[in-house]
């Protein structure tokens, strides 16, 4: 693609998640012909809450994973597979790390947030992340050799008892069948802290039901090759814990993607305070999508399905922004909830339903299936999912 003879300026989207490709989405609905590029440093969209389900075997990597050059070529924006290492917000353009220049006449940051190895010494060396491919595919040669070496009796270990922490858990726990004990760790005094009630009581139950074990108020002090230290976080009662472990799966802290206009930006608790349009005063084209993004003033979690209102919302501001129309404020709607506890369960809040059990997994499969990016992908993976339930 030459990016001199393009007849404007494109709109430039960096990153290709959720935030991001729902602009690039909204965008195509409303185009006015202006080029729109995407930009990413992977060759593939992830759709991280079907990660479990592709763990398992329970989908397939087309279904969770399509290409972003099969999205770009379906829906009609350009698409280039590059790390930006440089945004001139002065001169409305980028450079990648192929030396290319790309101008912009509005930017959208949405570069997402990954592992944070660096709040333990020695995470990086021993632990694993379930934040993209790489880190799926290392998960998955650890449970088949535990599944087929007598070698591995020690417990697999999961920092954090968040969604991805309990979700994961439950998976791995149906995937190596008992051959070891999971433990979870978490510094808060309950599970699930943030989750609706009936999501809370169901994952209880899940996990009761498996070969799980709960370590609450207890945080991961030091790790090396063969132990792991916890410790309590009230000190008076000082339950320190030494760990012998098979594995350890961390999901107790995330950090952005590195960008410099980014690291620039950052707060104390590393995000980019925005206005109630997603921008920041000093730069009213760039608007910043997803997880690095918090408003005091209108606060909201971060979550695919956020991440996904704000793409569509952001796509409406750059419209307004270029006929010179009035931008509208971020509102968040609360749409449910929906939790995979184990292979063939889940727990849905939301959508008019309140469910649990197999009913639950086959609704909350097809309700991201249908969700995926691109008509045709969305129709071939619900296709793929009606023709599998015969």
């Amino acid at each position: 693609m030459d990016l001199n003879n393009l007849k404007s300026d494109p709109i430039v989207v960096v990153g290709g998640g959720f935030g991001g490709l729902s602009t690039v989405h909204a965008l195509l609905a409303r185009s006015d012909e202006t080029p729109i590029i995407l930009i990413d440093h992977s060759p593939r969209f992830l759709f991280k809450p079907l990660l479990y389900e592709l763990l398992s075997g329970e989908l397939e990597l087309w279904e969770v994973a399509p290409k972003y050059s099969a999205l770009a070529s379906e829906l009609g924006f350009v698409f280039l597979q590059e790390n930006v290492i440089e945004v001139d917000e002065f001169e409305r353009k980028l450079i990648t790390s192929s030396e290319t220049e790309v101008k912009y006449s509005q930017l959208v940051i949405s570069t997402g947030v990954t592992t944070d190895y660096s709040l333990v010494e020695g995470l990086n060396e021993h632990a694993y992340g379930f934040s993209n491919l790489n880190d799926l595919q290392k998960i998955k040669e650890l449970i088949t050799s535990i599944n087929n070496s007598s070698n591995f009796t020690n417990p697999l270990v999961i920092a954090g008892a968040g969604p991805t922490g309990v979700e994961l858990a439950c998976k791995l726990s149906d995937l190596v069948k008992n051959r070891v004990e999971i433990y979870l760790v978490d510094k808060g005094n309950k599970i699930l802290s943030k989750s609706k009630s009936f999501n809370r009581e169901k994952a209880i139950n899940a996990i009761a039901e498996r070969n799980i074990k709960i370590y609450l108020e207890h945080y991961i002090e030091a790790i090396n090759e063969n132990i792991i230290e916890c410790s309590t976080v009230h000190a008076e009662r000082n339950n320190s814990l030494k760990i012998n472990y098979s594995g350890l799966i961390w999901t107790a802290g995330l950090r952005p993607s590195r960008l410099n206009l980014i690291d620039n930006l950052l707060d104390e608790n590393k995000k980019i305070k925005v206005n109630e349009f997603l921008q920041i005063n000093e730069y009213h084209n760039i608007f910043f999508v997803g997880d690095i993004a918090f408003c005091e003033n209108y606060p909201f979690p971060s979550s695919a399905q956020v991440a996904m209102q704000q793409g569509y919302l952001t796509a409406q501001n750059i419209i307004s922004l270029r006929k010179g129309n009035k931008l509208k404020s971020f509102q968040y709607e609360d749409l449910g909830e929906m939790l995979s506890l184990g292979i063939s369960n889940a727990s849905i809040t939301g959508y008019g339903i309140t469910l649990a059990g197999p009913l639950a997994f086959e609704i909350r499969r097809l309700a991201y299936l249908v969700r995926m990016p691109g008509f045709s992908l969305s129709l071939k993976s619900a296709g793929s999912w009606l023709f599998s339930k015969k």
